[in-house]
């Protein structure tokens, strides 16, 4: 009760306390943890669960599993995925759909392909894990290509895989296959799209080029456009500096986030690329004012099982300076063969 309520502190504590545990209640606090997206906490509560030699079960490993992919701890995944050999356990249904979305989060679509290969039994969630695998490797042909396979085989695409096949299309720039897609959504498979697919085309056109037309698309949207959508369009603008559309854009996503700094980052970044840098710091003065602080960038590496987490402006690694030296001498690898990487890349 106490984890569905979000209060993962006093579950962990009355958790501790239990004089007998099974396999239940040690399913019941990793996926808590996990479902409350405290995914370091989920796998050392696993790793506990392993010093005392009891046996996962298929939950248990379902729910390692999404952590893996959110941390992107591969190794730790590609160990759980021997154990499900190793066990003979069926990599079928749940279990092998969170293998696949492990293998494609952690950036190994060629494995998330083969486990989505050698599943007997695929649904629309094996579908969708791996179309959106494809989607986010930039794989969009082959995404595109599982997606083809769906009505041979019986099984009717819902919304989420819709988001996969719309993401295939928009990284890739193949505006026409989008449209279409889009438009068999409802003339097709009876779906009513939703915002993240109006989000979704205006990226596709917004990525294109076409600015004019995405405009259009929103004017014409049956739902009143949010942040996601808009957000989209502020995104084309960056990429293809149309300074006074962002403008515009940016006061109707204030309106809608008010303490949301994204707005407020991307237009600065807007204006910087177009050298007008009074505006850009005007923006920050006014994220300062506001209070508003911009969530630092993270990105994870794993390196012989473990897991490093680096943050801008983090100073806390053991190898900090050693780090920074490497960097340093890759700015100047990269200047010497006439690549300038921009002020900030050693931060």
């Amino acid at each position: 009760m106490n984890m569905k309520c979000g209060d993962a502190d006093s579950a962990r504590k009355l958790f501790d306390k239990m004089p007998v545990k099974n396999v239940v209640s040690w399913n019941s606090m990793i996926s808590g943890l996990v479902q409350q997206r405290q995914f370091k906490e989920a796998l050392h509560v696993f790793h506990d669960m392993q010093r005392i030699s009891l046996r996962p079960d298929s939950v248990t490993l379902v729910s390692v599993l999404n952590a893996c992919s959110n941390l992107g701890k591969l190794e730790l995944g590609k160990w759980v995925h021997a154990y499900i050999d190793k066990n003979q356990i069926k990599a079928d249904g749940f279990v092998g759909n969170a293998l696949v979305d492990m293998y494609a989060k952690c950036g190994s679509a060629e494995q998330a392909f083969g486990v989505f290969q050698g599943m007997e039994c695929k649904d629309v969630f094996s579908y969708t894990a791996m179309i959106v695998g494809f989607a986010m490797n930039g794989e969009a042909e082959r995404a595109l290509d599982i997606f083809a396979e769906m009505p041979m085989v019986g099984i009717k695409p819902d919304e989420v895989t819709f988001v996969g096949v719309l993401s295939a299309c928009s990284h890739a720039g193949m505006v026409e296959e989008g449209w279409r897609h889009f438009e068999d959504m409802s003339r097709v498979y009876n779906l009513e799209p939703q915002t993240e697919h109006y989000g979704c085309m205006v990226d596709l056109l917004g990525r294109a080029g076409l600015i004019s037309e995405a405009e259009v698309f929103i004017a014409n949207m049956p739902i009143e456009p949010d942040a996601f959508v808009w957000g989209a369009l502020l995104g084309a603008c960056s990429i293809h500096g149309k300074v006074e559309l962002g403008e515009a854009i940016m006061k109707k996503l204030v309106a809608i986030e008010p303490v949301r700094d994204g707005a407020y980052i991307l237009m600065s970044n807007i204006y910087s690329s177009a050298n007008r840098w009074k505006d850009a710091l005007k923006l920050r003065k006014a994220m300062k004012e506001r209070k508003m602080k911009k969530t630092p960038g993270c990105s994870l590496i794993e390196i012989n099982g473990v897991v490093h987490e680096f943050r801008k402006g983090d100073k806390s690694h053991p190898r900090n300076e050693e780090l920074r030296k490497v960097l340093g001498e890759m700015a100047i690898h990269l200047q010497n063969h006439g690549q300038f990487p921009t002020s900030n890349f050693i931060t």
